[in-house]
């Protein structure tokens, strides 16, 4: 038997020999690399500055304190949309207007959580669940009794004033707490009280307030330096006369001064809102029945009086945190007026 002639194995090949990179080419390589890592952070840089845009648009600033009340803190976002519903209730269009609107709708949610922190404690005053419904009701003109109607009402409500529906109860209990402390302090308010009928000048400076003291004294007569003089449009025709004022009607600023003065006498300057004020009481009664408009002043400034101490006793900020951040305003302005559209 023949043997089979074993085959030599195929030779292999030599590896090739590696040759090293030459200088130039790591220099481009080292070049390349720095050029993608720069352009990564560019990229990155970019990227980190349009996610903080992003989050401080989106996120951070719609949750930033805009009004302390208290332990309660409203949200940036929240009082954006309260003064969104304020400019709608006025009817304001015009930016031009809008610190004002923006001033009131502060005053506005510091009332309304003053009230619902301190109306159940302090007067005892409380909403009950069926006052809810039916003020609900009354508001959307249905009542529960279809409930498929009443529901479907709500959610288009809901969606108009774009609250959620804990909100919009909590902004209706507020309504309803201010119309029963309201009422609590009509009746308050008794049915005649001492009253004086004044007359005013109402002058920019101390010193113009001093000349017109000096022209009474010369034995000029009021009503005729209130028509010259006056700063005060709606009494400045009528010779500065204000008619028949009770105290508790007039500022306190200067309310104890007027009463204090004899009749026919001019009082010294008084500070007050828009300058100084030269007050001369004509007449005095001390028991004058009060009319209703001037019952109604009356237990509005009860009310003011009760919220003023509210105030100090919740320490509240003289200025709200919306108030200390113009990013703050201008952020709540743009949500509000873009509701508006």
């Amino acid at each position: 038997m023949v043997k089979k002639r074993r085959q030599r194995p195929l030779p292999i090949p030599p590896r090739p020999r590696r040759r090293p990179w030459s200088r130039e080419f790591r220099l481009q390589v080292a070049v390349i690399t720095a050029f993608v890592l720069f352009l990564v952070t560019i990229v990155g840089i970019i990227g980190f500055a349009l996610f903080q845009d992003y989050y401080e648009e989106h996120v951070q600033l719609p949750n930033s304190k805009a009004v302390r009340v208290g332990e309660t803190t409203i949200n940036l976002d929240y009082f954006a949309r309260r003064l969104g519903l304020y400019l709608t209730s006025i009817g304001l269009q015009d930016t031009s207007q809008a610190q004002l609107a923006f001033t009131s709708a502060i005053t506005m949610l510091e009332s309304e959580e003053m009230l619902l922190q301190r109306a159940p404690t302090d007067l005892g005053v409380s909403v009950s669940p069926e006052e809810m419904e039916l003020e609900l009701g009354e508001l959307l003109g249905l009542t529960e009794s279809n409930p498929e109607a009443f529901a479907s009402a709500f959610e288009q409500e809901l969606e108009r004033s774009d609250l959620s529906e804990e909100e919009y109860r909590t902004m209706v209990e507020a309504d309803i707490l201010i119309s029963k402390v309201q009422e609590i302090f009509s009746q308050s308010v008794p049915a005649a009280v001492e009253q004086v009928r004044v007359r005013q000048i109402l002058v920019g400076t101390e010193e113009e307030a001093l000349s017109v003291l000096e022209r009474l004294d010369a034995g000029e007569d009021f009503g005729d330096l209130a028509g010259e003089l006056s700063l005060d449009s709606a009494t400045k025709e009528e010779g500065g006369e204000k008619g028949w004022q009770a105290r508790d009607e007039m500022d306190l600023t200067y309310a104890a001064k007027v009463f204090a003065l004899e009749v026919g006498a001019p009082s010294q300057p008084i500070p007050g809102q828009g300058g100084y004020f030269i007050f001369e009481v004509e007449e005095r009664e001390d028991d004058r029945e009060l009319t209703p408009e001037q019952q109604t002043r009356i237990s509005n400034s009860y009310l003011s009086y009760w919220l003023a101490e509210q105030r100090t006793l919740l320490a509240l900020p003289d200025v709200q945190p919306v108030l200390e951040d113009a990013d703050k305003v201008q952020w709540a302005l743009d949500k509000a007026f873009e509701s508006l559209g």
